[in-house]
């Protein structure tokens, strides 16, 4: 999807004086964002889009609702952001955790004197601390639709999430998304014409294959000449790994000595195991709870699933195709992930039988130049440098001006 520009040269001429006057001041622009330092797809695009910043500039500070050590922490203090905590943890009951989520916004907003609220959200519930902003008196709040679908059935949830959609104009000055499907489920069609499509990119080079990388991986596995099929993500049930497991023994029906490599950890970690235990597979996976060396087990790859529930925009397709996998997604998943000709989807209602089979089938289309396909991503736009360098330029000019052209060419 081609991203709309929403600046002029005026504008960035007079963003250069309002720079001017903050290098004066010693310091880079601080952009606030609302997001989690787990391990995880919103948090890993954060901290590779601040790694590709002139940290001079801009900085990232990030804004979390738990109080304990992540998995990004180190490398965003590294980084020289710093961590914000608005803890809401010790609420017992939903409606005592909002309100505190909420205060603890308004209070730390407020003490930072934030210019820039960057929420990355995944329901429209998330978006309500952009009212807690605008009490704080935070300039531009800018709303980061990263999903697709509600991840909680239910009536009563339905309607207050559609209420709290509603209130969207008055919590937000900018609507981004990360995909077609992201923003219409966020912001609704009503508001599409004011979307703007930021491309979660991936540093290219950090998943280009490597013929050593992958010979010495599966070495160290005890895997040479084996079919070993793949998935990264949370372990929750909007990434559908109990479907997973049960395409993995139809594919050992049929493949007996395959592997499967299953990286990520979450809620449903035990269940996945027993789950594993009683469809006699465990001896066959190998599961990776987290891990920074994702480049290494790509490599290692021969197919890479992900059969999805829903998705907003998987940052993890864009790592697989990357690194040259042949990729089947799910049919919940936007059709803009495929970047390359190695993306293939296959719809839900298809038996994990039916997903075995199809794996198979395109198993044996993996290893041709798959070190180009690194090259294949950055032409399609998705280089995090190009992302990172967009949002670094969209921030300065959002801060230095009053973006009047901007407003003008989103309505």
């Amino acid at each position: 999807m081609e991203r709309r520009e929403v600046w002029t040269e005026k504008d960035v001429e007079k963003d250069g004086v309002a720079l001017e006057s903050r290098k004066k001041k010693g310091s880079p622009l601080r952009v606030i964002q609302a997001c989690d330092l787990q391990a995880g797809g919103i948090a890993s695009l954060i901290l590779a889009v601040c790694e590709h910043l002139d940290r001079e500039k801009v900085n990232f500070d990030y804004l979390v609702y738990r109080n304990r050590e992540e998995f990004g922490e180190k490398k965003a203090l590294k980084m020289g952001g710093r961590k914000l905590v608005a803890d809401n943890t010790k609420a017992r009951y939903k409606t005592a955790k909002f309100l505190w989520k909420f205060f603890h916004t308004w209070q730390v907003l407020r003490k930072e004197k934030a210019i820039i609220f960057h929420i990355n959200a995944s329901t429209p519930y998330d978006c309500l601390v952009g009212i807690a902003a605008r009490l704080a008196g935070v300039e531009k709040v800018i709303l980061h639709s990263h999903s697709s679908k509600l991840k909680k059935p239910g009536k009563g949830f339905m309607i207050f999430q559609g209420i709290c959609r509603l209130l969207i104009p008055v919590c937000g000055d900018y609507y981004f998304a990360c995909s077609d499907l992201a923003g219409e489920f966020l912001f609704g069609k009503r508001c599409r014409k004011k979307v703007i499509y930021v491309n979660n990119g991936i540093s290219v080079e950090d998943f280009q294959f490597d013929e050593v990388i992958r010979r010495k991986m599966r070495k160290q596995y005890q895997l040479e000449g084996t079919l070993v099929v793949g998935s990264i993500g949370r372990l929750c049930k909007v990434k559908n790994q109990e479907f997973l497991l049960e395409i993995f023994a139809e594919l050992l029906k049929l493949h007996s000595g395959c592997r499967f490599l299953l990286i990520g950890r979450g809620e449903l970690e035990g269940e996945l195991m027993k789950m594993a235990d009683t469809l006699q597979i465990r001896e066959k996976l190998i599961h990776i709870s987290v891990t920074d060396r994702i480049r290494e087990y790509l490599c290692m790859m021969d197919v890479f699933l992900l059969p999805s529930l829903s998705e907003g925009f998987p940052v993890v397709g864009v790592e697989a195709q990357g690194c040259g996998l042949p990729c089947i997604f799910s049919g919940s998943i936007t059709k803009q992930v495929a970047l390359t000709d190695r993306a293939y989807f296959l719809g839900l209602e298809y038996s994990a039988s039916e997903w075995a089979k199809f794996t198979l089938e395109i198993a044996g289309k993996g290893l041709e130049e798959r070190e180009t396909y690194m090259e294949k991503v950055r032409e399609a736009g998705y280089d995090i440098q190009d992302t990172a360098s967009w949002l670094q330029k969209f921030y300065l000019q959002v801060a230095g001006t009053e973006c009047q052209e901007m407003i003008r060419k989103a309505e």
